[in-house]
């Protein structure tokens, strides 16, 4: 084949379509190989947002909160489509109190139980007479009557068993004697009065007024022991008859009275709330939340989804812009949704139980606790999602979520400065206030009067701010399980009497003293670029902890002329240099040190030269190869603004040491010249430090040394400023 021909046949080939699509898939194989984190941390709001659709209720939602006698507060509300009125309760109760008047209670009457009765009453009676046939005393002519008597007995069952003798329930105890009750007997059903059934007690009574015309009490007593040891129930309660046609009266009983008809007003804007139209607002709010079949709840799913995806995104691409170290870290994301799912399931949870008041959910508790792992804006960020959210599970109006968006606010601002824990309760204090305010402002919108202020949700209210109090004991909780530092334990760790500076300044004071220096320069150029400066300056007390292990090795901690290194090869003498920073994160291991503060002691050198030895070996052996790792510290380079600014506080401060009485111009180059030359080696570029940060911090750095070396400003000649007061400014 000619060389021509091979030509066109590659670049056909590479044009193909099967290497045009491997060519596509490699392309997207190296985005997900170089994007996987990011992709995750995108699935995790996605999961997020599933999470938290599934907790949202699956029926329409009434979007307003109304009271009898209060005024309606928000815009006229016409009925999109017909509805029917409920009845009020109390309606329903009498029309069904009216219908269970109406149905009379089923008795049963038994048939043959009279018939035992009075063989049991003969049996008993001759069994008791043939007890006296031998008793003189007893009457000749009663025994001789017996026939007569027997006869007596029967006709007082018969007179009592018309109608019969009921077993009464206890449902009917209180019924009053005139009451109706339908008596079956086979399959004929008649109404007659409750008095006319006698019970067991009332038909003894009957047997003793019967017999009471006996002259002869012995006889008298005879039979009626006879016929009140005979006598039983023989008229039954029918509860599955009575129930069953109880159920079907009520069932008869209209749960609705008229209708609202499509387009009609149901209430105007400031119109109190009347009984009357509140059953109606009940209604329409029944319609509402009962319209939906299976097809709607997935539309209204599908609503939720939309919103609440819509929400976190636009959250996550405020963090990405705005808190891109926080984006970055997977698990500081991780915790943030877990932070928000967490509280927005609590507030479903209550909504489900129908806790008495919503106004009891502690909603302070995000801001508070993101506020103090990320910062202001990203918790307001937060705190404002989770509230719009919660929105949708509350059954209240926009006031719920003004309050609480109000409340929070506060709790960020009145922790801003937050470092000891006297200071929360303060901001606490601040909180209910807060609320206190805001609820007694809405309630006059609402009210127009204290008379009617419903003042148990201000109890509500302040369980709300005792329970924003767990926010506190969580704070330590979360540093733990998800290795953040708080301001206040920032504060613990940066006292001086912590035993690990305490054995800095004991062992190596020149050192303590240098680290004293450096974390005055880092905070105040940190504060002056928006930096933690508190996190900088505590990481700039322990960033040399390392040096601990051989102090008489660096300069700063050399009280006398003589030098260790004058006796050490260049090479040995750097790594002694250079093993000061793995040593420092092996005892900032060990004491416990949060990671946070370790990484000071990794990247306050980077990934530089000691340049000193390095500059001397190849002095005194040039024809040596040099190794040039084993003069270069290990890094990593600076990762973050904080980092960046203890790196160059660090550098700045130990090589203004070396100079004698400088002058400003002597700073001035010193302090541009050092930082050139960590840009020029390039230990910033992972960080997110700017130029303009840097021309910041290096104006404060100049300042600070000014300062320290007590530089004087010259004054030209014939300033305003002269004369013999001059010397003195």
């Amino acid at each position: 084949m000619k060389a021509g021909n091979i030509l066109l046949w590659a670049k056909l080939h590479s044009f193909s379509p099967r290497g045009f699509g491997m060519e596509r898939t490699k392309r997207v194989l190296t985005f997900l190989r170089n994007h996987h984190q990011d992709i995750f941390r995108v699935l995790l709001i996605l999961l997020a947002v599933v999470l938290l659709t599934g907790r949202f209720p699956h029926q329409g939602q009434f979007r307003y909160d109304f009271s009898i006698n209060k005024p309606w507060n928000y815009g006229d509300l016409v009925a999109p489509a017909s509805f029917p009125i409920l009845k009020s309760e109390e309606e329903l109760a009498a029309e069904r109190e009216q219908v269970l008047k109406d149905v009379y209670p089923f008795y049963v009457l038994r048939p043959g139980i009279d018939s035992r009765i009075k063989e049991t009453f003969e049996t008993g009676l001759s069994e008791q007479l043939s007890l006296f046939r031998s008793d003189t005393s007893f009457s000749r002519n009663f025994r001789r009557d017996s026939v007569s008597q027997m006869k007596l007995g029967k006709k007082v069952l018969n007179d009592l068993y018309d109608p019969g003798v009921k077993q009464l329930d206890d449902a009917h105890s209180t019924l009053d004697e005139s009451q109706l009750v339908n008596l079956v007997e086979g399959n004929n059903v008649s109404p007659i009065a409750m008095g006319k059934l006698r019970d067991l007690s009332r038909a003894h009574d009957f047997v003793e007024e019967a017999l009471a015309g006996l002259d002869n009490a012995a006889q008298r007593n005879l039979l009626s022991t006879a016929l009140r040891q005979s006598i039983e129930p023989n008229i039954f309660f029918d509860s599955a008859t009575t129930n069953g046609l109880v159920r079907e009266a009520l069932e008869q009983v209209a749960l609705y009275r008229g209708a609202v008809q499509k387009d009609e007003a149901i209430i105007r804007n400031g119109e109190i709330v009347t009984p009357d139209k509140y059953q109606i607002l009940l209604s329409y709010k029944q319609y509402i939340e009962g319209r939906y079949g299976d097809r709607d709840h997935l539309m209204v799913l599908a609503g939720y989804f939309i919103v609440t995806a819509l929400l976190l995104t636009i959250f996550g691409v405020f963090v990405f812009r705005f808190s891109r170290d926080v984006f970055r870290s997977t698990r500081k994301v991780l915790f943030i949704l877990l932070l928000i799912v967490g509280m927005l399931w609590l507030v479903s949870w209550t909504v489900k139980v129908q806790i008495p008041s919503y106004y009891v959910i502690p909603f302070c508790i995000v801001p508070i606790v993101l506020r103090t792992f990320f910062g202001t804006q990203l918790s307001l960020y937060a705190h404002l999602v989770v509230v719009l959210l919660a929105s949708f599970f509350v059954p209240l109006g926009v006031e719920f979520t003004a309050l609480h968006i109000v409340a929070g606010m506060v709790a960020i601002f009145t922790n801003i400065r937050v470092h000891y824990w006297s200071q929360f309760f303060v901001s606490i204090g601040f909180i209910l206030l807060t609320y206190s305010i805001g609820f007694l402002g809405i309630s006059f919108i609402q009210e127009g009067t204290l008379m009617t202020l419903r003042w148990m949700d201000f109890g509500w209210l302040t369980i709300n701010v005792f329970l924003t109090l767990m926010a506190y004991p969580l704070i330590p909780i979360f540093e733990k399980l998800f290795g953040y530092v708080s301001d206040i334990t920032l504060m613990e760790l940066g006292d001086l009497g912590k035993p690990l500076l305490k054995k800095l300044q004991l062992k190596t004071p020149g050192t303590f003293q240098h680290s004293l220096q450096v974390a005055n320069l880092a905070e105040a150029a940190a504060a002056e670029i928006g930096a933690n400066a508190l996190l900088v300056k505590v990481g700039s007390l322990y960033h040399d902890i390392g040096k601990m292990d051989n102090p008489g090795y660096f300069i700063e901690n050399q009280s006398s002329r003589y030098n260790p290194h004058d006796e050490l090869p260049f090479d040995e003498s750097a790594r002694i240099i250079i093993d000061h920073v793995p040593t420092g994160v092996e005892m900032a291991k060990k004491a416990g040190l949060p990671n946070v503060l370790i990484d000071f002691i990794r990247t306050h050198h980077g990934n530089t030269r000691v340049e000193y030895f390095y500059r001397n070996y190849i002095k005194n052996f040039p024809a040596a190869g040099v190794e040039e790792a084993k003069f270069r510290y290990p890094g990593p380079l600076p990762f973050d603004k904080e980092t960046a600014v203890v790196m160059m506080a660090d550098t700045v401060e130990a090589a203004a040491r070396s100079l004698k009485e400088p002058t400003r111009e002597d700073l001035d180059k010193l302090v541009d010249g050092l930082i050139r030359s960590k840009i020029e080696t390039e230990q910033f570029i992972n960080s997110t430090i700017t130029f303009r940060d840097i021309t910041r911090v290096k104006q404060v750095f100049k300042k600070m040394l000014y300062s320290i070396y007590h530089v004087r400003i010259a004054i030209p000649f014939g300033s305003a400023v002269s004369g013999p007061n001059a010397a003195r400014r």
